[in-house]
């Protein structure tokens, strides 16, 4: 018999899954059996032949501190409930949706096998294991989603049962609730390929840890952080590391510059020069330097947030902050405006009339973010974070000239309602901005034509694929987008989002939900359409949404979860859309060093930092997954084998406290072990788990400190 070959792989899953429900098998708000006398149940509890008749009755949601239908005992560090259910096996579809409105963690079983954990450490798990974290705010209500395949079931009588577990016995709630129903999955492959930094299996939800997490497809790279040496005329790094924007040379995706800013008090913009080294696969910084802001005609910057990159190679950096002041007596007011830099020189390039360096005067003073200009060189977008909290479009004289032209506001035609337009047109009203006392104005004069006040627009970008211009309001949690006619726009919509809006998609361990939350920030496309959505607020996600995404047919993927303290901050592509740099910005100081992929240990421990992304095949050494270093200083080197199904592990101080957890993609637990010895490799044959699962995910963890994450996919 021909061997069969194992090796890793995409997934490729491109979007969420289509849940079209057929059948309940039972809803919400119905009766469970439940104990709840704060004591460990007999190991059979969980099977269907166990008699749970002397158990209390009652419907969801059960629990206590918060709404419930059934109050249970308080104080609990866990709870069990179980439903028993008839099946008829000819009667249900492949695969079943299971959702649970659950706070904190819940471990699920039927017929006595585990089937799914959520919010719940791997290993073995006992009635007074802790949940991973707290459920808190709108969070409690949303009913997390998961499939279960059709296989789990017999014909007649099955048994779910749930064991809710809680953070804190000092906890002041406790609850759940649950539905299982016939459902129909697709998995729409729109936009994926396996060569693409698109093509990903979204993350499992998380608070923020220790760690960047990313993709189990992807790797990244550490570029530079806050406090690193200049390699020319002097200085470090500043903090606060915003837009971060990648400009080619000759359209070059592996030699280019990387412009940085830094919204800081005064601000500045790093710009580095970077190449990707095609041998070692990793990319390289070669020379770095402060673009320079010190002519008296600038007076200097301040809080570098946001910022664009031009279709003729250079970058503009925005002020989000405006000042009365005007210490050089010019007559504009020195802060709040947008600057253009020539990266080849780290020089402002604008000039005004006498010669002097200036600032984009007739762009407008504001509270600045992003701008982006349309491929054309004709138009600029643009909005502001606080202040009007309005977006604007600025029409250029002469096409690739940011120095002088005409300046328009948005006025929605009957406004919002909810956070959402009430009509789908819009007017552009023109702003006057040739003189230094309107310029100096912008603000007061776009409140009074009547311009739309959103909260917070954070960024304005234009799809590559429809054209329509598409921004994020940061305090209305939400994206919209619009046509623009010219003088008047259409087709005006709220995209994605809303902070209680909850969305599904496949992770490695099955579906899963998860709240949209707060603070939508930065906005990138790529080429094909896909729009990356990164939060300052809530859990500081990197979402990915698709460009036939509808809030009615959602396609939504995450990303990536930012380590704890941080958010993400201005993702730009390289024009091949291989890499995708972002900063991450203000991590905590109590964030753990990490492995990138150069396979070094790196420490950006409370320092904001610039990273580059890449699939696994395009950054960094093949054939190892890498390092991790756990909380003793031990480190542990995971390498699969492509040809069979043996991973081996090796740590020079020896394997100790190592756990890994396989799980089949139906979220079922199929390997668990903890090793304690003093080893100093080992190898793990996963070929009899991968005969009945052709896909494997291997968590790895080191003392608890970090875990990795293997695909394993039998050909």
């Amino acid at each position: 018999m021909k061997k069969k070959l194992l090796t890793l792989a995409v997934l490729a899953i491109a979007a969420s899954p289509v849940l079209n429900a057929q059948a309940f098998i039972f809803d919400k708000n119905s009766p469970w059996s439940y104990q709840d006398n704060n004591q460990a149940q007999p190991n059979q509890w969980k099977d269907k032949t166990y008699d749970i008749t002397s158990w209390a009755v009652g419907n969801g949601p059960l629990g206590y501190g918060d709404p419930v239908t059934t109050t249970i005992n308080s104080g609990l560090i866990s709870a069990y409930f179980a439903k028993d259910i008839d099946v008829d096996l000819s009667e249900l579809t492949d695969t079943l949706e299971l959702g649970v409105m659950r706070d904190d963690g819940i471990v699920v079983y039927v017929n006595g096998q585990e089937i799914l954990r959520d919010n719940m450490p791997s290993g073995q798990i006992a009635f007074n294991t802790r949940a991973s974290r707290s459920i808190e705010g709108a969070a409690e209500n949303i009913y997390n989603v998961f499939l279960i395949p059709k296989s789990k079931f017999i014909n007649g009588k099955n048994r779910i049962a749930i064991r809710l577990h809680n953070r804190s016995v000092s906890s002041s709630d406790l609850r759940i609730d649950a539905y299982l129903k016939t459902t129909n999955v697709t998995v729409d492959p729109i936009n994926c390929n396996a060569n693409h930094i698109s093509c990903f299996t979204s993350i499992i939800p998380t608070s923020q840890t220790g760690k960047l997490i990313i993709p189990t497809e992807h790797k990244y790279q550490l570029i530079l952080k806050e406090g690193d040496s200049y390699t020319e005329g002097g200085g470090v790094v500043g903090g606060q590391n915003d837009f971060t924007g990648y400009v080619a040379k000759n359209g070059s995706s592996t030699d280019g510059y990387l412009a940085v800013n830094h919204e800081t008090n005064p601000g500045g913009v790093t710009m580095g020069e970077v190449n990707y080294n095609a041998s070692t696969k990793l990319w390289q910084l070669t020379k770095s330097r402060a673009v320079d802001f010190s002519a008296p005609s600038l007076v200097q910057t301040i809080r570098n947030c946001s910022g664009g990159i031009t279709p003729w190679g250079t970058v503009v950096t925005a002020e989000e902050r405006v000042t009365s002041n005007d210490v050089n007596n010019d007559g504009y007011k020195d802060y709040g405006w947008l600057i253009e830099i020539d990266p080849a020189t780290a020089e402002v390039i604008t000039k005004n009339e006498d010669g002097s360096k200036g600032k984009l005067w007739q762009m407008g003073i504001m509270n600045h973010e992003n701008v982006v200009i349309n491929s054309t060189g004709t138009t600029a977008y643009y909005g502001e974070d606080g202040g009007t909290h309005m977006v604007y479009k600025y029409v250029m004289d002469t096409p690739n000239d940011l120095s002088s032209g005409n300046l328009y506001v948005l006025k929605l035609d009957q406004g919002l309602s909810g956070g959402d337009p009430v009509a789908t047109t819009a007017s552009w009203i023109q702003v006057p901005n040739k003189e230094k006392a309107d310029q100096n104005n912008t603000p007061t004069l776009a409140q009074s034509l009547g311009g739309t006040r959103f909260s917070g627009i954070e960024d304005v970008e234009i799809s590559p694929i429809d054209g329509k211009i598409y921004f994020t309001a940061k305090g209305l949690n939400k994206v919209y987008r619009l046509k623009d006619d010219g003088t008047t726009a259409s087709e005006v919509q709220t995209f994605v989002g809303g902070a209680s809006t909850s969305y599904s998609f496949m992770t490695a361990q099955g579906a899963r939900s998860e709240l949209w939350g707060n603070g939508n920030d930065n906005l990138t496309f790529d080429e094909l359409g896909n729009l990356w959505v990164l939060q300052d607020g809530g859990k500081n996600y990197i979402w990915v949404v698709a460009p036939d995404h509808t809030q009615e047919n959602p396609k939504v993927k995450l990303f990536a979860s930012m380590p704890r303290g941080a958010e993400p901050t201005g993702l730009t592509f390289t024009p091949d859309h291989k890499f995708g740099f972002f900063s991450i910005q203000h991590p905590h100081s109590t964030i753990s060093t990490d492995v990138d992929a150069t396979g070094n240990t790196i420490d950006y421990r409370g320092k904001s930092a610039t990273v580059v992304v890449a699939l696994k095949n395009n950054l960094g050494i093949e054939g190892s997954l890498g390092t991790i270093e756990n909380k003793k200083g031990n480190t542990v080197t995971v390498t699969p084998n492509p040809t069979s199904g043996i991973v081996k592990i090796n740590s020079p101080k020896g394997l100790k406290d190592i756990s890994v957890t396989a799980y089949s993609m139906d979220g079922k637990i199929v390997f668990n072990k903890k090793f304690s010895g003093t080893n100093k490799s080992l190898d793990l044959d996963f070929t009899s788990q991968l005969e009945v699962s052709r896909v494997l995910i291997l968590n790895i963890e080191a003392d608890g400190g970090f875990q990795q994450t293997l695909k394993l996919l039998k050909k």
